[in-house]
């Protein structure tokens, strides 16, 4: 009978003690699960929060066991604390203290300062930007991969072949150059909680970084198997190019910064990482529920690539890295080669998100001194897109003026006797707008469509497509117009052909034989070129990275290049209108001289950052 009694007393206790610890476990799953739902972050909140209950819950236990007169015990030297509740104490102020240290020794990130709003638009703009970075250098490897200069083994380059690979490794470097800005920007992924409070940015952020980390790894890995093979090529690209930008040892500082033993650590840590978001936190279902899936495809994608090369291969590509211990921060200023630009990129992003150095009361100024037709060169500064176009002008547009503007230039004589013979009826320019093409007339005549906006005056083509954009927002930082010189019938046949390409896809294949895609210069040199019947400027194409296109930065080298002549009235094809030229540091935009733009394509693309 007493050991049944003993029995049913230990069940009792078992009891008794499971129902005092069920209860505040019924409570606390109560408080986590409300605090989860108004969106209290796990870190630093609702850790902070559970640790400073705990100090308080050694405190309570401190007055009790000094209350019940147990706090000490007697030992052999007398009266000395509890070992075990000594221990607990410190542990748990250990714990505190540490928290609160991690979180006030941690600097503040840019990317989590970030608004709401402006993380969004940021995300999305980088995340098209990893997308185009991918592709263009995607693009460039397979035509070195593919090229009878790394196929037919160590021997002296042609001077053509000299000038393929100098093109194809500008490419390469200013595509890895943006794919390196990304990673850095959202590299502080992990101070975005986990839980269901900014679990979106959690993920999202780290898949950004992890694709542009991984294509950046895959790309040049392929790209410096493919010039080690060959010492004069090597020998080539480690030549100074200061026209580029590019010193001394450019490829072999590349070669070593991105393929040391660090980076490959760092990708193997990163997976592993990867693998816990999949399982125990199912964030393949989250990212699914976004829309995003295809960035998980695209991981594997690229660990496909990777996993390819041979050990061996890899082993050799990893040698000339350093053995410093692996650590999750990357590093931010390997390249370009003018110093500071990494750190302003990622500094000022954060500060120029939205507004531009060029101020709307200055496109009020100048608007007056534009004509319908007027070809537009403009720049933003540490926009990442700027990277994988050659050249300083990254962009050109077409100048159209409000709509009341645009009709009353084009009410012109000649231009009704054109519209005349072409359709056969009396119509005013408007109307054959209108006729033509009313999609894009209503679109452009609405304007932007709220209150207190400027109406729309340029046409251009941007990641969105073609479409129209007011001059605040077009302007930008840099802005330079430039007027042909064709007669108003030619000018009006610019804009009517400007308008048929409204809506169409950007072209990311930047491919001028085709028109159902457009890229900004295609769009400005369809609607001036020459045609039957049709006035208009002559370009020639350029060569890049194997691709027949016409960058801005190039219709600005070819309309300038006459401009110095003995005899311009005779050659010019445009005239100079006006340049605003930035001032980066003082935070302005100028008005510069003929001089000044004439001279600006020359300028490196990084020119922001050496003034």
């Amino acid at each position: 009978m007493s050991k049944t009694n003993a029995a049913l007393g230990r069940l009792g206790n078992f009891s008794y003690w499971a129902g005092l610890l069920l209860f505040p476990a019924a409570l606390g799953s109560v408080f986590g699960y409300y605090a989860s739902d108004q969106g209290v972050p796990w870190l630093p909140n609702y850790i902070g929060g559970v640790l400073i209950l705990c100090l308080l819950s050694f405190a309570l236990v401190i007055l009790g066991r000094w209350l019940r007169g147990r706090l000490f015990k007697m030992g052999d030297n007398g009266r000395r604390l509890s070992r075990r509740f000594v221990l607990a104490m410190m542990l748990g102020m250990l714990a505190l203290g540490m928290r609160l240290w991690v979180h006030e020794s941690q600097e503040s990130s840019p990317l989590t300062e970030l608004a709401v709003n402006d993380f969004e638009e940021a995300w999305r703009n980088d995340l098209d930007n990893y997308v185009e970075f991918e592709r263009g250098m995607e693009l460039a490897v397979l035509d070195l991969e593919a090229h009878p200069m790394f196929q037919e083994g160590d021997r002296v380059l042609s001077a053509k072949e000299e000038l393929l690979l100098l093109d194809l490794w500008r490419a390469i470097y200013d595509y890895s150059f943006g794919l390196d800005q990304i990673r850095v920007f959202y590299e502080d992924w992990y101070r975005f909680d986990p839980s269901r409070a900014q679990r979106s940015f959690h993920l999202r952020s780290f898949l950004l970084m992890y694709l542009s980390e991984l294509a950046l790894y895959e790309k040049s890995t392929r790209m410096a198997r493919l010039v080690t093979q060959n010492r004069d090529a090597q020998r080539f690209l480690n030549s100074e190019h200061p026209e580029l930008g590019l010193g001394a040892d450019s490829f072999s500082d590349y070669r070593t910064q991105l393929h040391g033993t660090e980076e490959t650590s760092r990708i193997l840590a990163l997976r592993r990482y990867r693998d816990f978001l999949a399982g125990p936190l199912h964030a393949r279902r989250d990212t699914a529920a976004l829309g995003l899936d295809w960035m998980w495809e695209r991981v594997e994608a690229h660990r496909r690539v990777i996993n390819s090369v041979d050990p061996i291969t890899r082993g050799e590509t990893s040698i000339r890295g350093d053995m410093r211990a692996v650590q999750i921060g990357l590093k931010h200023t390997w390249y370009p080669a003018q110093s500071g630009v990494a750190e302003w990129f990622g500094d000022t992003r954060r500060r120029r998100i939205g507004w531009y150095l060029i101020t709307p009361e200055q496109v009020a100024e100048i608007d007056p001194e534009l004509h319908p037709g007027d070809l537009l060169v403009s720049r933003k500064n540490w926009y990442l897109s700027n990277v994988g176009l050659p050249g300083f002008w990254p962009h050109a547009l077409l100048y159209l003026g409000a709509p009341d503007k645009l009709i009353a230039f084009f009410d012109d004589s000649a231009v009704e006797s054109w519209i005349l013979e072409s359709t056969g009826q009396a119509l005013s320019f408007q109307q054959l707008l209108e006729r033509e093409h009313p999609l894009a007339w209503r679109a452009y005549a609405a304007g932007p469509g709220h209150e207190g906006e400027h109406p729309f005056r340029v046409i251009e083509a941007t990641s969105e497509g073609i479409g129209f954009s007011t001059m605040e927002h077009a302007a930008g930082d840099y802005l330079a117009a430039m007027r042909p010189r064709l007669d108003k019938v030619a000018l009006a046949q610019a804009v009517l052909e400007s308008f048929k390409h409204y809506q169409k896809p950007y072209d990311y294949d930047f491919d001028f034989a085709t028109d159902h895609t457009l890229v900004c210069t295609e769009l400005v040199w369809r609607a001036l070129r020459p045609g039957p019947d049709k006035q208009g400027i002559h370009w020639e194409m350029v060569e890049v990275a194997g691709r027949r296109t016409l960058p801005a930065n190039a219709m600005v080298e070819q309309s300038v290049a006459d401009w110095n002549s003995e005899d311009p009235a005779g050659e010019r094809q445009l005239d100079f209108v006006l340049f605003l030229d930035a001032r980066e540091q003082d935070g302005v935009a100028v008005r510069a001289s003929e001089a000044e733009f004439i001279g600006s394509w020359e300028r490196v693309k990084w020119d922001m950052a050496q003034q």
